[in-house]
């Protein structure tokens, strides 16, 4: 059997947004035409003007499905109905300088993803999903950000082979149909956002353009809209472990599987957002299919209200015991919440559901760590960026210490060892400058080669721990002049022979 999941995710979220959100797009019905009285500039990054999708044919070649030209004409087409006015904008992707009078729209595309399963050359149909993502921003003139939205459309159908041909017939369709939807949806937000309404009639009111947040600086052409420093210092370093290695000619690690996890929104508004979890854990299943060689169709990536605890269940106890082979390695990552029980110091985690008056809502770490070491593996490796909830009489107060390790055996016969972000109940910082978790942050910039030690090229699990622990404390004094000090357990001294397990190669 061969089957094809490919998965390529770039959410970009910027900082100082007044409305932020993400949602899935059904695309039912025709674009809508709004005609706002405004005149706005459109950026399209190169991820939307060269879009491609990888997939496999019949004959188990790799090709490509160009669909950038289909999607950048849908785009125009879709949001040129929003806008009176909508001119190429020849300013960069990222500057803050719109050229023309009232705003900038951008867009990025983020996920392709190819769901087609051929079993073999044949005639016959096979179902096939093709999902697209893309974020969509609006500045003004000044520079400032009004609105952001994250979008995910997907169109299902059919896709035909024929006889002993390589071709796919159908993918093209399937493609056209996904991307129609995901214009209208870039065409329904824009269209009904508060703040770009807003802006419309304060136009239309006052007869010039909505300028917010405007700051001067000198140049040859008068005042010109800037970014503070530290929000260009932010996305700089965020490009920093953003930009994922490329994967080294033919390093691949079958017999793995990966999962990668993060909730940072909540259903319940009382839960405290965790700022970058999901997008930890999106650039961490990149890093797990590029560095880390693991299949794609091996790698699940779980985020935001697509986290629920029977979502996670199923990931854990259905989805990963159909994907591992006996003898593998597991890795599962988890970026968000946890809390501590105040008598027990039992830890759970928090689902997209969860609450802290509920216990029903949480997904208990035993329950995870149960999951992982009832399989025939070899190794499991969980890694955890979690932000602490604190109960009132909770750890804090009574000196109550989390207890990681309720199920997981001594290292003489251990095949779970886990690298927590944090020690006792400290503090895991969401490091701004970074756009991820400070621990999440230097987890990839040490996969990315900066842990790698002895020269062979590869990054084991005894060099990205020993990386994290000297560079997370460091930050942390140097940001926030608090302790952030990783951890491992069973702990992982000089003789633990899993200290080799090899989790990315980088050259």
């Amino acid at each position: 059997m061969t089957g094809l999941t490919v998965a390529l995710v770039l959410l970009v979220v910027f900082p100082g947004c007044n409305e932020i959100s993400s949602r899935w797009f059904t695309g039912a019905g025709a674009s809508q035409g709004y005609w706002l009285p405004l005149t706005v500039g459109l950026r399209l990054d190169p991820s939307v003007t060269e879009a491609a999708l990888a997939y496999t044919d019949s004959c188990r070649q790799p090709r490509t499905l160009p669909f950038g030209d289909r999607l950048t004409e849908a785009l125009k087409r879709d949001i040129g109905m929003v806008f009176e006015h909508v001119l190429a904008d020849a300013q960069p992707l990222g500057s803050r300088v719109a050229t023309a009078s009232d705003g900038v729209v951008e867009v990025v595309l983020g996920l392709k993803e190819v769901e087609l399963f051929i079993h073999r050359q044949s005639t016959r149909s096979y179902p096939a999903t093709v999902t697209l993502g893309a974020t969509v921003s609006y500045f003004d003139a000044g520079g400032t950000l009004l609105s952001t939205r994250n979008l995910r459309t997907e169109a299902r159908g059919n896709i035909d082979t024929e006889g002993q041909s390589c071709e796919v017939r159908g993918l093209a369709e399937l493609a056209n149909d996904a991307i129609t939807r995901l214009a209208q949806g870039l065409n329904q937000h824009l269209g009904t956002s508060i703040k770009i309404l807003q802006a419309a009639e304060a136009k239309q009111r006052e007869g010039k353009p909505l300028v917010s947040g405007l700051q001067t600086g000198a140049g040859r052409g008068g005042s010109a809209a800037s970014r503070p420093a530290q929000a260009e210092a932010s996305q700089a370093r965020s490009i920093d472990v953003d930009q994922v290695p490329e994967r080294v000619r033919g390093y691949e690690r079958r017999n793995s599987v990966g999962i990668a996890i993060g909730i940072g929104a909540f259903r319940d508004p009382e839960v405290p957002v965790v700022k970058f979890a999901s997008h930890d854990a999106e650039v961490m299943a990149r890093y797990l299919r590029a560095v880390g060689g693991i299949p794609a169709w091996q790698v699940k990536l779980v985020t935001d209200d697509h986290a629920l605890k029977d979502d996670l269940v199923d990931v854990l106890e259905n989805w990963l015991p159909q994907h591992v082979e006996s003898g593998g390695d597991v890795l599962v990552f988890f970026s968000g919440r946890a809390m501590v029980d105040p008598v027990t110091g039992a830890v759970s985690l928090f689902p997209y559901e969860g609450t802290p008056t509920s216990h029903v809502r949480l997904l208990s770490l035993r329950r995870l760590q149960a999951a992982l070491t009832r399989l025939p593996l070899q190794h499991a490796v969980l890694l955890l960026d979690v932000t602490m909830t604190v109960q009132r009489d909770s750890i804090r107060q009574k000196g109550q210490s989390p207890v990681w390790d309720a199920a997981v055996p001594t290292m003489g016969t251990a095949k779970l060892v886990q690298i927590l972000g944090i020690s006792e109940a400290q503090n895991a910082h969401q490091y701004e400058r970074g756009r991820h978790g400070l621990f999440t942050f230097h987890l990839l910039k040490g996969l990315g080669g900066e842990a790698e030690a002895d020269g062979d090229g590869l990054v084991s699990l005894g060099e990205l721990f020993d990386y994290v622990r000297t560079q997370v404390p460091k930050a942390a004094r140097a940001e926030y002049g608090h302790e952030q000090e990783p951890m491992s357990v069973p702990p992982l001294d000089a003789n633990a022979q899993v200290r080799s397990l090899p989790l990315a190669r980088v050259k």
